[in-house]
């Protein structure tokens, strides 16, 4: 165990607010204080390496030496931790871990939540956090949403990503229409148009795909039009619409009763 400066492994703990680019080049992402690490620690994700105090090391030594051989093990004083990183650390222990490779769309289990063109990196991880957290982990993300596995999205995650099947999509409208013809899913688009109905008086299908889009920009009309449902939530007439994390709580928890009433 060691946080000597030379240690080569410290060199993706450099620098945060720059680090990005390599840890996506690299194929790695990084969790950022103690609650995260040791969610994805449990995870069954591959860990690249940890660095912490050694009194958060202490404190969690038996599942960090499940995981991780000593080599691996960064020890280093928060101060020292504060000057590496670059930020002044509120929870000193971080771990890099090795992303995953993207799940084949057509294994994902329904029900499978696709995310088209949602660039926030916060309504990501807020999404990924509440589907996790209501049963939910398939999960699709197009070329134009954020990645799950930037630092911002696995912090708001709170390290929920560890657990979701995620697929990637280089044409979401082709995909799902495949998805929807092999595998029989419907498509269920969140939006508020002439043709949304409420979501107070829809009853899920069986097998599903919910798409959600920006609350900029909405969903691209092309996967609209293949959409076999479009719902919204009721609203006061003084809001129009919600962050689309804060919806996908609500639509999600909706469909999962409807799971549940009739399992």
């Amino acid at each position: 165990m060691s946080g000597e400066s030379h240690n080569p492994l410290l060199d993706m703990y450099r620098d945060l607010r720059h680090a990005q680019t390599l840890h996506t080049v690299s194929k790695v992402f990084l969790t950022d204080g103690e609650k995260i690490t040791l969610t994805v620690l449990e995870s069954e994700l591959s860990i690249a390496s940890i660095l912490l105090t050694e009194d958060l090391f202490l404190k969690h030594e038996v599942l960090i030496r499940s995981r991780l051989s000593d080599e691996y093990i960064l020890i280093m004083p928060k101060k020292e931790m504060d000057t590496l990183v670059g930020i002044d650390l509120h929870s000193p222990m971080m771990s890099i871990t090795n992303t995953p490779p993207p799940s084949d769309l057509h294994s994902l289990k329904s029900p499978v939540i696709a995310l088209n063109g949602i660039v926030n990196s916060d309504n990501v991880g807020g999404i990924i956090r509440n589907a996790i957290g209501l049963g939910f982990e398939s999960i699709i993300t197009d070329s134009t949403t954020s990645s799950p596995y930037l630092r911002r999205s696995v912090r708001v995650s709170m390290g929920s990503i560890a657990f979701a099947k995620c697929g990637f999509s280089q044409n979401l409208r082709q995909d799902l229409e495949q998805m929807k013809s092999e595998k029989g899913l419907k498509i269920i688009s969140a939006e508020i148009n002439s043709h949304s109905r409420s979501l107070n008086d829809y009853v899920f299908p069986q097998d599903f795909i919910v798409v959600l889009g920006s609350e900029g920009n909405g969903i691209e009309k092309d996967i609209l039009a293949i959409s076999d449902d479009i719902i919204h939530i009721p609203m006061d007439s003084r809001v129009k619409s919600l962050n689309v994390s804060s919806s996908s709580a609500i639509i999600l928890h909706a469909a999962r009763q409807r799971n549940q009433q009739c399992g």
